[in-house]
């Protein structure tokens, strides 16, 4: 779990050399992330279809980008990683299809699952979920992450009729992880693994995931060059805030940055 361009895509390739079954058909590489993306096609196509019913201007009519196709708040097939999804918002699901492919995607075994729109959809695959499945939760500077973001959608082929600014998608931060904030109630907070970007980055992490997984854990996989963003974009106050919470409940000292 965790808003894209957050490091979920290092903590997947861990996992994957681990041996977790993350889907058929993975995503391929492209320059933004050349090791992979450890996505496939049927777990995103299930959060999609999730998703799909809160596309913003299906209630509200507006599209303050009209230049481009699609949005944030009109996203296509494939963006709603990228949706605008306000923070009131109670995600559901009753349709009959998507709730049988969760069956099948939580009947095999030994699966590590990532997607963004987790984020969002997670109270949806809670029932067909056993007790011991943990939830990772990725983040990362929220001011490189916009920036990521941005590039991402200059570039990603996918995304070329896609419109976004950097304010827009530091909303998209802060919609995205006020959702997953609102997963972690008391008692049942033990489920879920906070993980800053650069734990991973320096493996001062690999310990604490060894003792999760009850096996050893390396940073074989982590290549430090490919943390190339850089910035100079500010982000609100609330968002500090909120990225401030997310490092207390990873352990994390900004200053390790």
């Amino acid at each position: 779990m965790g808003f894209g361009r957050s490091g979920t895509s290092l903590m997947g390739g861990i996992l994957h050399q681990m041996g977790f079954y993350m889907g058929e058909n993975l995503y391929p590489p492209r320059d933004s992330n050349p090791r992979g993306f450890f996505e496939c096609d049927f777990i995103n196509g299930i959060n999609e279809r999730i998703l799909k019913p809160y596309d913003y201007n299906l209630s509200n009519k507006i599209n303050p980008e009209p230049q481009k196709l699609h949005s944030p708040f009109s996203p296509g097939e494939g963006h709603r990683w990228l949706a605008y999804i306000t923070r009131e918002t109670i995600v559901d699901s009753t349709d009959s299809e998507v709730l049988q492919d969760i069956r099948k995607a939580t009947s095999i075994k030994n699966f590590a699952y990532k997607d963004p729109r987790f984020n969002y959809t997670l109270d949806v695959w809670m029932p067909y979920l056993k007790e011991d499945v943990v939830f990772i939760c990725m983040f990362r500077n929220p001011a490189e992450t916009v920036e990521s973001v941005v590039t991402e959608c200059a570039t990603a082929e996918y995304l070329t009729n896609f419109s976004i600014t950097h304010h827009l998608t530091e909303r998209l931060w802060l919609n995205s992880y006020s959702h997953l904030l609102l997963k972690v109630k008391p008692g049942f907070s033990s489920r879920f693994v906070f993980i800053h970007y650069h734990q991973l980055l320096s493996g001062s992490i690999m310990e604490k995931l060894s003792n999760l997984f009850m096996t050893k854990i390396d940073n074989q996989f982590v290549e430090k060059k490919l943390n190339r963003t850089r910035t100079k974009y500010q982000v609100m106050t609330e968002t500090d805030e909120v990225y401030e919470h997310l490092c207390n409940l990873a352990q994390f000292d900004q200053e390790d940055c």
